[in-house]
């Protein structure tokens, strides 16, 4: 399973990411296959609010989020479930988070 994840320290910068790189997930499948080049996508999402992917994409750095937001895979019996960070300029500060923050919280969490 993968989960797509928007880790900052300052969550409104978070959420903005998320919004920017990743707002077009809501629509599903079924949709974004259907539409032919990126105008579409533009088109698309332009309703998607930031409210609407901070609520369904783990944004910030409290790493109870993301521990709720892999908490349904967990208990559907997931074993695997990769963490993937959205916007690539953020990748070095969400490694060294994960390190020391948000795998000790999954640990804890889930053994």
């Amino acid at each position: 399973m993968c989960i797509r994840d928007s880790y900052d320290p300052d969550r409104d910068a978070a959420v903005a990411r998320a919004h920017d790189q990743f707002r077009w997930f809501g629509s599903g499948w079924k949709v974004n296959s259907e539409l032919p080049h990126p105008d579409s996508f533009v088109q698309a999402t332009q309703f998607v609010r930031r409210e609407d992917v901070a609520s369904s994409i783990p944004c910030g750095g409290d790493p109870a989020d993301f521990v709720e937001a892999v908490r349904p895979y967990v208990e559907a019996g997931f074993t695997e479930i990769a963490l993937v960070q959205i916007g690539g300029e953020s990748q070095p500060g969400y490694l060294d988070w994960s390190e020391k923050t948000l795998l000790p919280a999954l640990r804890d969490a889930f053994g």
